[in-house]
């Protein structure tokens, strides 16, 4: 019986496509306040990075309370304080040039720039005629699909495993 099983799971995990293969999740950047001048200033205060990654805001212990807004509230994250550990993940149809600042320090030029660049990903199907482009679509959602599918077959199997061998006991009698 547990060969069985081993084997129907074997078996679930190959149909299942790419189950386990989970989009590239991209690099964390992360964004500090200079603690050693001026305390008004984010270190660095240009960054650029890919569509997919995410910028981490990261500050303890601040003479001064801070945060981090973008132009348009795209991201922000809070009241200013002395202790910020914030993050936000830029989709991948977020390609641009956000400016960001410090609510309380902005007239005195404590602001920031992100520049995200496109990530295009290309996928062809074996027609040439016809060309499928994926640069706008994240695989998480399909990932999670499949291992959910993945989950019921594997439970859908064990209680068939189980009723096939009741059946061979009542068989017996």
């Amino acid at each position: 019986m547990k060969r069985c099983f081993i084997v129907l799971v074997v078996i679930a995990v190959a149909i299942s496509g790419d189950i386990g293969l989970l989009e590239d999740e991209g690099e964390v950047h992360t964004i500090t306040v200079d603690g050693f001048g001026s305390n008004l200033r984010f270190v660095p205060d240009t960054l650029t990075i890919n569509e997919g990654d995410t910028v981490r805001f990261l500050w303890s212990g601040q003479l001064l309370p801070h945060n981090a807004i973008e132009q348009n509230e795209l991201f922000n994250s809070g009241e200013a304080m002395r202790n910020v550990d914030y993050t936000y993940t830029f989709d991948y149809n977020q390609s641009g040039v956000y400016e960001f600042y410090c609510e309380p320090h902005r007239d005195l030029g404590m602001v920031g720039e992100i520049t995200v660049d496109n990530v295009e990903q290309e996928n062809s199907t074996v027609d040439d005629e016809i060309e499928t482009k994926t640069g706008d679509y994240s695989n998480e959602g399909n990932s999670k699909l499949n291992l959910t599918i993945l989950l019921v077959m594997v439970f859908v199997m064990s209680i068939l495993i189980y009723l096939r061998t009741r059946v061979d006991d009542i068989a017996e009698i």
